[in-house]
């Protein structure tokens, strides 16, 4: 009764640039459901070069990128709709010596090899759209440089809100994301001692891979 309903991949979610400026507002007067995530970021300490997968149209590559000014973000998405608002705004806001969009999907090995090393590499709220977590997961931990981390920032599946009765938007997404034991066993080829899973209030989960 409580299994996973998995939602649309995400290259279906947003449609044309009007849904893209629509998210993109959206995401503006969101910053507080990144809070646990821009704090655990803060407390890694990690410099040099980022990857964000699923960026989106940059709000948040800015944010990070405001906080740690010394650092290379490598804006990955898979909607071009999106990668044109985003390379739009960091223009605009003056980022784009900092911030770079690359369009494309963090599935594809090819593209992946051809963007190189990181130190950094998160993903916020994708986890669960993903169709094949594992590949991508695999994917990327090849993009880490020594030391690296992979921090991915995501939903948890919770009864309390699995049951409300509403189909669509945040209660799908809750629906179709994971609890720590599916996560354990997308990252049972890593070493456990390299694998942290950590509860975020009220209902969300951080997944921090190390090299």
């Amino acid at each position: 009764m409580f299994e996973r309903k998995a939602e649309m991949h995400q290259e279906e979610s947003f449609v044309g640039l009007e849904a893209a400026k629509k998210y993109a507002e959206k995401a503006q007067k969101s910053r507080m459901r990144y809070r646990a995530f821009l704090n655990n970021v803060e407390s890694l300490d990690i410099q040099g070069k980022y990857l964000d997968v699923g960026a989106g149209t940059g709000n948040l590559a800015m944010i990070v990128a405001q906080n740690n000014p010394k650092v290379e973000i490598t804006a990955l998405e898979l909607s071009a709709d999106m990668v044109t608002l985003g390379e739009e705004n960091i223009r605009k806001k003056g980022f784009q010596d900092q911030i770079k969009f690359v369009k494309g999907d963090a599935a594809e090995k090819e593209l992946l090899t051809e963007l190189g090393q990181f130190d950094l590499i998160y993903s916020t709220y994708s986890l669960h759209h993903w169709k094949n977590p594992r590949k991508v997961i695999d994917n990327l931990m090849s993009n880490l440089g020594d030391h690296g981390t992979i921090y991915l920032y995501d939903l948890r599946r919770v009864w309390w809100l699995y049951w409300i009765p509403i189909r669509h938007g945040f209660f799908n997404s809750i629906r179709a994301a994971y609890v720590s034991s599916e996560v354990k066993e997308m990252l049972a080829d890593y070493r456990p001692e390299h694998c942290e899973i950590r509860y975020e209030f009220p209902f969300m989960q951080s997944v921090i891979i190390r090299q």
